[in-house]
């Protein structure tokens, strides 16, 4: 994360804050640094570190205090659960100043099952400039009309089909951000610049489709290089995950992701960074034909 002022290079240090709390996990620890000058390579270390500070967390009508671990590192005082559906409030009292920030926790998330699928042969693709090129799009494309710059690939197309179920745990359930991700472990001669189709989305949980036995679902496809056409499909590892957030964390997400944003969204009142209520499941598969 970066704690770079990008608007007032000569302004006086802000509070940078990276917390994520983990819907049914003990309450996180809270990283806090300052801003550093934009004209000056950014150190994040100790000498960023914000110091001298006092934070708690609000869950509901409880305060969980927090403490100093090491510099710019803040643990809460006792071990306490996220409860799902509570609202947070963060409070950081530092260079008497006051500052804030608000989240709710999301209901528990959970992969209820995964389907992959494989093409049955390789297929006959292009990358153009190092973008890849779906083979199903070359017959409409037209070979010839993207240049002699294009350089062919066989690759094999995986599809891994999500389903979960969807929230009901909390209020306003249609306000609730699911962020897919499918993240393949492929050796470096087998990858390719932008070999996704769709490798994640972000958007609100209550767009998604629904199967006939009421599950959220949600299909996502990536391609696996080959040298030649007799070479058997590459058996790799499949990490899938699945998040659940409020519109913080979906902001965030997409601020980050954007080149044009010199710095990310925050819902940090009087500073910088992130303070964001989580759901999260995590598989990782074996994928072999």
């Amino acid at each position: 994360m970066c704690g770079c002022d990008a608007f007032q290079p000569e302004s006086p240090s802000l509070p940078v804050v990276e917390a994520f709390v983990m819907s049914g996990q003990s309450m996180p620890e809270i990283t806090l640094k300052r801003t550093g000058s934009i004209a000056e390579r950014y150190q994040s270390d100790e000498s960023t570190a914000l110091r001298d500070a006092q934070l708690q967390l609000t869950m509901s009508d409880r305060v969980i205090p927090y403490s100093v671990k090491s510099p710019g590192k803040y643990v809460p005082v006792e071990s306490v659960i996220a409860v799902p559906g509570a609202d947070l409030e963060l409070e950081l009292q530092w260079n008497n100043q006051i500052i804030l920030a608000n989240d709710q926790i999301p209901g528990p998330i959970s992969l209820d099952s995964v389907e992959i699928s494989i093409s049955d042969e390789p297929l006959e693709s292009l990358v153009l400039e190092s973008v890849f090129i779906d083979p199903t799009l070359l017959d409409s494309l037209g070979i010839q009309a993207l240049g002699t710059g294009a350089r062919k690939e066989l690759v094999y197309i995986v599809e891994a089909k999500l389903y979960w179920a969807e929230q009901s745990q909390t209020n306003n359930p249609d306000d609730w951000w699911i962020r897919t991700q499918l993240r393949p472990n492929l050796d470096q001669s087998r990858r390719l610049f932008n070999y996704f189709f769709s490798p994640e989305t972000l958007q609100l949980e209550d767009n998604f489709p629904i199967n006939g036995k009421g599950k959220r679902y949600w299909s996502g496809a990536y391609a696996v290089s080959i040298e030649t056409k007799t070479d058997p499909f590459p058996g790799h590892r499949l990490r899938i995950s699945l998040v659940r957030s409020s519109q913080t964390y979906a902001d965030f997400v997409s601020g980050s992701s954007n080149p044009r944003e010199r710095e990310p969204p925050t819902n940090i009142r009087g500073g910088r960074g992130i303070f964001a209520a989580l759901a999260v499941d995590t598989l990782l598969i074996n994928v072999y034909q």
